[in-house]
């Protein structure tokens, strides 16, 4: 019993519960029936939530507690929809979203819309898809945990209604999704240099671990070196450190070919930004860099010499 707009909020806290644990069950299923290897670890580390991997784990991850959990969600959802008094009077893109999830399929949904859900509500199938984007984008406002994962299925629903309809029209999609250069929203990208010591180079340099083989380490000594240098308070001379420099901003930098992509290098553009982190070079001498608080001793030091006068 409530106002239908506590109803609504109460049905969709429900749904989204149970998205939200059916989705955790896939992960489950998938992370225990997958053997981890070297070719899909990174997959493997990704799936599901990875507070898993803690040595006390603080959330409920394992196949049999997620799926107990589903169950009963599931069994809340069906007794609240079971419910005349309470479900339905609800907005028809709200039970749209209950009656969707048991059909298998877009041909199949979209059959459904047409010929069944929306000659019975006495709406039309534009008035419904309206219906499903608005409930979308009001989704979308909520926060992601726990309620991303019914935001993804109301999105997906929206997506599969509009196959072959004027609806399916995204207007951003020749600025986003265009790769021709006299689309509307091209613009230039390319590579630029990079320091010798910084990581992007390191990982230029990393290929694949072969069994038997740590590939290249030049790079990982050169770090290493300088990192026991700085250890052992083995600093290096002041011509020697200008040297490095001069001789990492002489170097030329060139991407690996798989980041090029057939893109011009060191444009320029990324220098207007005057970012050193940004460009990967070296905007001045850092001993000639003068920072705001330089600015102040010599005031602040004017100023205690008059106080200590008075």
């Amino acid at each position: 019993d409530g106002e239908i707009y506590e109803r609504t909020a109460n049905f969709l806290v429900l749904k989204g519960m149970v998205a939200h644990w059916e989705k955790k069950v896939r992960d489950a299923e998938y992370f225990e029936n997958t053997p981890e290897t070297r070719t899909n670890f990174i997959e493997v580390l990704m799936m599901g939530d990875p507070k898993r991997y803690l040595p006390d784990p603080p959330i409920i991850f394992r196949f049999d507690e997620v799926v107990r959990i589903t169950l009963m969600a599931q069994n809340m959802t069906a007794q609240f929809v079971s419910t005349p008094e309470l479900y339905n009077d609800l907005p028809a893109e709200v039970r749209f979203v209950e009656a969707a999830s048991f059909i298998k399929g877009g041909t199949a949904l979209r059959q459904f819309m047409i010929e069944d859900f929306c000659p019975a509500e006495g709406i039309t199938p534009e008035g419904l898809r309206e219906g499903l984007r608005r409930l979308d984008v009001q989704l979308s406002n909520m926060q992601i945990d726990p309620y991303g994962d019914i935001k993804n299925v109301v999105g997906r629903l929206c997506e599969a209604l509009s196959v072959g309809t004027e609806d399916a029209r995204d207007p951003f999609i020749p600025y986003l999704n265009n790769l021709d250069k006299d689309s509307p929203g091209y613009f230039q990208t390319y590579t630029f240099n990079h320091d010798r010591q910084s990581l992007v180079r390191f990982l230029d340099s990393a290929k694949e671990i072969q069994q038997g083989g740590i590939g290249p380490t030049g790079n990982l000594f050169d770090q290493l070196s300088n990192e026991a240098t700085n250890l052992f308070g083995l600093a290096k001379k002041p011509e020697e450190v200008k040297a490095d420099k001069a001789k990492m901003a002489d170097e030329e930098y060139k991407a690996p070919e798989k980041r090029q992509a057939g893109r011009p290098h060191n444009v320029g553009w990324l220098d207007l930004l005057g970012d050193e982190e940004m460009t990967g070079g070296f905007a001045s001498d850092p001993e000639d860099e003068v920072y705001e608080s330089d600015n102040w001793r010599e005031v602040i030091a004017k100023r205690q010499r008059i106080g200590g006068r008075q």
